[in-house]
C-alpha cells in the first residue's frame, strides 16, 4: 500500500483511508507493507527500495487529492504520482489498483493519464480485498467498485457501499509513523460516518462516499480513540466526517459515549453545518472535551447560499454564530469567495459577518474560486456560462469564479472591509516556513488549534523574510 500524498499545507493529512484499506487487506489474510510518501525527500527512490525489499504480488496506490484546489496558484499532484507509477512499472510486474478520493471523482481520466488499468471508485476495503484475491486480471476487473481503463467512460462498476464495516478499525499506529504527523500538529483524525445526503452545487462527497449517511457504532469510534491513545502520544482527535452534526442525533450519541467512557482527550471537528445547531449541542461538545470547530457556511449572503444549494440561509448562519459567540468553543469559519451569484453586495454581506461575528477566539478561512468537478451542479453551470467546454476532462485544475466580480476586486473588498487580522487566505497556507512554525508550536506545547496563531505566524514570516532568511532552514 502506497500513500502518494505529499502535500503538507495547510498541514500534513494523515492517510486514514489508506490505513483502513491496508487493515482490511491484512484481516483478509494478506501480508501487507505500507509506504507513506508524505515525508520522503526522494519518493521515487523510496518506492524502488520498498519494491526491492518486499517484492509484492499486488500494489495499491492511494491518491487523496488531484490538485491543491487553489485558483490563484493551481498545482496538480498527478505528475508526481505518474513518476511513482513509472517506477513501479520499471521494477515490478505486480497487479496494481489505484484509489482514493481524488481517483473516485475522475477514475477513467486518472487511469488514462497514469497508464494504469484498474481503479476503485468509492471506499476500497471490500473492493481491494476482492481485487487482489481474484484469480486473474479479467476477474479482478469485474469486482464491484472497480473501473477498467479499457471500459467505456460512461460505464462504471457500481461502488461497493453498505453499512460501515464495524469489524475493521484503521489502526493508524500500525501503518503510519504517527510521530511524524503529531510533530506537525498533535492531532489525529477519526471518522464516525461516511456519505452525505445533501446536494451542494460544487461538492463531490456524494460521489466519493455515497448519497446517504452510513454511521459507525459510537462505541467502535471511541474504541479507536482509546486504542490510539494507548499506542501513540495523541491526546487530541479531529472528527473528519463530511458534516459532524448530521444525521440528526448522531453527534449526541457519539459524544455521550465519550463521556460515558470517561475519555481524557480533547476533540475538534472539521466540518460543522450551521443548520440546526443548538445551544444544548454546544454545551455537550464542551462537556465532552471539544475545544474548536471548523464551520462551513461558505457565504453569509442568502443569494449565494441559495445558488450553492447549501440547504440553509443567512439566518441560520447568523443564529449559529451568535450561539458560538456565547460558547467557549473556538470557531474557524470557512468561506468560498466567487461562487454563483457572488457580487460586491453579497461579498459585502460576508465582510459584515466577518466583522460582527468572528471574535478574538475565532478565525476565518477564505478560499477564492471553486474547483469544478464533473457530475456536479457547478459543472453544469460552468458549461452554461462558458467557463468550461464540453470536451474539457477537468483532470487538470479548472475553476469557477462569478462573472459579476473579479478575484482582484474581491480581495480588495476583503482587505479593506475586514477590520481585524483573523482571516487566513488559502494562498497564505502554502508560505515557506509554516511547517517549521508548526513543529516549534508542537515542541513547546502551544495549545491547539494552530490556526488561532495565524496572525503571529504571518508576522514572524514577514520578519524572517525582511532579514533575508529562509525560515525553513532555521
Amino acid at each position: 500500500m502506497i500513500s502518494t500524498n505529499r502535500e503538507t499545507a495547510p498541514q500534513p493529512a494523515v492517510p486514514l483511508g489508506a490505513a483502513w484499506v491496508a487493515e482490511a487487506l491484512r484481516q483478509a489474510g494478506f501480508h501487507v507493507r505500507f509506504l507513506d510518501l508524505c515525508f520522503e525527500r526522494e519518493p521515487v527512490a523510496a518506492v524502488v527500495a520498498a519494491l526491492t525489499r518486499f517484492a509484492p504480488d499486488g500494489i495499491a496506490l492511494s491518491v487523496r487529492n488531484l490538485d491543491n484546489c487553489n485558483f490563484l496558484a493551481p498545482k496538480s499532484y498527478l505528475p508526481e504520482v505518474r513518476d511513482v507509477v513509472r517506477a513501479i512499472k520499471g521494477h515490478s510486474g505486480a497487479r496494481v489498483l489505484i484509489g482514493g478520493a481524488g481517483v473516485s471523482i475522475l477514475p477513467h481520466q486518472v487511469l488514462e493519464y497514469l497508464e494504469l488499468d484498474h481503479a476503485v471508485v468509492g471506499e476500497g476495503e471490500r473492493a481491494a480485498v476482492e481485487f487482489f484475491s481474484a484469480g486473474n486480471a479479467d476477474a479482478a476487473g469485474r469486482v464491484a467498485g472497480v473501473v477498467c481503463r479499457n471500459g467505456a467512460p460512461d460505464q462504471q462498476s457500481a461502488p461497493l457501499r453498505g453499512h460501515c464495516d464495524q469489524s475493521v478499525m484503521p489502526r493508524l499506529h500500525e501503518w503510519v509513523d504517527a510521530r511524524r504527523y503529531l510533530a506537525q500538529e498533535p492531532v489525529l483524525p477519526v471518522q464516525g460516518k461516511r456519505g452525505c445526503a445533501h446536494r451542494c452545487l460544487y461538492c463531490t462527497y456524494r460521489q466519493i462516499e455515497g448519497e446517504s449517511w452510513r454511521v459507525r457504532d459510537p462505541s467502535a469510534v471511541v474504541d479507536e480513540i482509546i486504542e490510539s491513545m494507548r499506542q501513540t502520544s495523541a491526546r487530541e482527535f479531529e472528527f473528519v466526517d463530511s458534516i459532524f452534526n448530521e444525521p440528526e442525533g448522531y453527534l449526541e450519541l457519539l459524544l455521550e459515549e465519550v463521556l460515558r467512557r470517561d475519555v481524557k482527550a480533547r476533540f475538534c471537528a472539521s466540518s460543522l453545518s450551521p443548520k440546526g445547531v443548538t445551544a444544548e449541542q454546544l454545551r455537550l461538545m464542551e462537556r465532552a472535551g471539544m475545544t474548536s470547530l471548523v464551520i462551513t457556511p461558505e457565504s453569509a449572503a442568502g443569494a449565494t447560499l441559495a445558488a450553492l444549494q447549501k440547504g440553509f440561509d443567512e439566518d441560520d448562519v447568523n443564529r449559529t454564530a451568535e450561539l458560538l459567540g456565547r460558547s467557549r468553543l473556538r470557531a474557524l469559519w470557512c468561506f468560498l469567495v466567487g461562487g454563483p451569484k457572488e457580487d460586491e453586495e453579497t461579498l459585502g454581506q460576508t465582510v459584515a459577518f466577518l466583522n460582527r461575528h468572528v471574535g478574538s477566539k475565532d478565525g476565518a478561512f477564505i478560499t477564492t474560486g471553486l474547483r469544478i468537478y464533473p457530475g456536479t451542479g457547478l459543472h453544469l453551470l460552468a458549461l452554461q456560462e462558458g467557463a468550461v467546454h464540453a470536451d474539457d476532462d477537468l483532470l487538470m485544475p479548472s475553476f469557477y469564479f462569478s462573472p459579476q466580480l473579479t478575484p482582484e476586486r474581491a480581495r480588495a473588498l476583503l482587505d479593506r472591509g475586514v477590520h481585524h487580522g483573523r482571516c487566513i487566505h488559502l494562498t497564505e497556507t502554502q508560505a515557506l516556513g509554516l511547517g517549521t512554525l508548526r513543529r516549534i508550536g508542537t515542541a513547546i506545547g502551544l495549545p491547539t488549534p494552530f490556526w488561532r496563531y495565524a496572525g503571529y505566524a504571518r508576522g514572524a514570516l514577514r520578519t524572517w523574510r525582511g532579514q533575508g532568511g529562509d525560515p525553513a532552514r532555521r
